[in-house]
């Protein structure tokens, strides 16, 4: 009996553990995000685990960035709702399968594990295309209004095929290689790849990230990615070249103003006393009564020998 109920208990933590299993951890929050499971709704916070079947739709000015349980990150621009359809990587059976589907708005998956597209697959679904990839950094969007797949590859390369609504292949699937973009329209086949230029892929892939800003400083984070895409550098304010027309440097700022200084400190400082000098010790001569002899020395010195008389 005692081994039916420890039997019975294993496979309850087995279920347990099955149903705890972690798929992907949000590691940024930004605006309205939320997580619709299982019929329920909630916003998402930082920390806030996602699950194979959950949906997560960000509103307008929001974003999210999620890292999945095997180090692959997905992050979602505004406006944009995917579907977990199927996560898996079972480490035992070496089975990878990864479905998400995109319903619109953009998606950026930046694919850390290997896939090689037959026994082990990542894909992209949207109504009109899906994107199939074995490791690389992509970003996929899905035009509502347009019903337009597009595609633009940061790293790696990436197979895209149109589907129609019966989901069978329409031309044939084209692959989008580094710096390179396609597009596919409803009931036609993908357009031919083609490169972008550098400044407008520096544009592209900075705004896929969903990065983390420290409160208080999206102002000058937002400068400094504008200067980033635009190719400045950030300079120190010392280094700039003095302002035309001036033929002096400014004159150094003192490291003490007056503003440092309590004036009041003034009147409670006393000079400082004289020192108290001791008397001089005055030596009398000896008398006759005390004086019994005197001896001069060669050299000149006098030595005196004072011995008292007895009383």
């Amino acid at each position: 009996m005692a081994k039916v109920v420890g039997f019975v208990c294993f496979l309850l933590c087995v279920q347990v553990h099955a149903a705890d299993k972690m798929y992907g951890v949000f590691m940024v929050v930004k605006g309205g995000v939320q997580i619709h499971t299982e019929g329920k709704t909630a916003p998402a916070k930082v920390g806030a685990k996602v699950y194979e079947g959950d949906k997560v739709v960000t509103a307008a000015d929001s974003r999210a960035k999620i890292v999945m349980s095997d180090r692959n990150v997905l992050n979602l621009s505004p406006d944009t709702t995917i579907e977990i359809t199927q996560y898996q990587n079972d480490a035992a059976t070496g089975k990878k399968n990864v479905e998400i589907k995109l319903s619109g708005g953009k998606i950026r998956s930046n694919v850390e594990q290997t896939y090689d597209g037959e026994k082990s697959k990542f894909q992209i679904k949207t109504p009109t295309a899906v994107a199939g990839v074995r490791g690389t950094q992509f970003q996929a969007g899905f035009d509502v209004k347009t019903q337009m797949t597009s595609i633009v590859t940061f790293k790696g390369a990436v197979s895209l095929a149109a589907v129609n609504a019966q989901g069978k292949m329409v031309g044939s699937p084209v692959m989008v290689k580094k710096g390179e973009m396609t597009t596919a329209a409803p009931n036609a086949a993908p357009e031919p790849p083609k490169a972008l230029p550098k400044e407008e892929m520096k544009q592209i892939d900075g705004d896929s990230v969903a990065s983390t800003v420290t409160p208080g400083t999206e102002t000058g984070a937002a400068n400094a990615e504008a200067g980033a895409v635009a190719g400045g550098n950030n300079r120190d304010v010392a280094s700039e070249a003095p302002v035309a027309g001036t033929d002096k440097p400014a004159a150094p700022t003192s490291m003490i103003d007056s503003k440092d200084m309590d004036l009041g400190m003034a009147q409670e400082i006393k000079p400082i006393a004289a020192p108290v000098v001791a008397p001089p010790t005055v030596v009398k001569a000896p008398t006759q009564d005390t004086l019994k002899d005197v001896t001069r020395t060669i050299n000149g010195k006098t030595k005196v020998v004072i011995t008292p008389r007895p009383r």
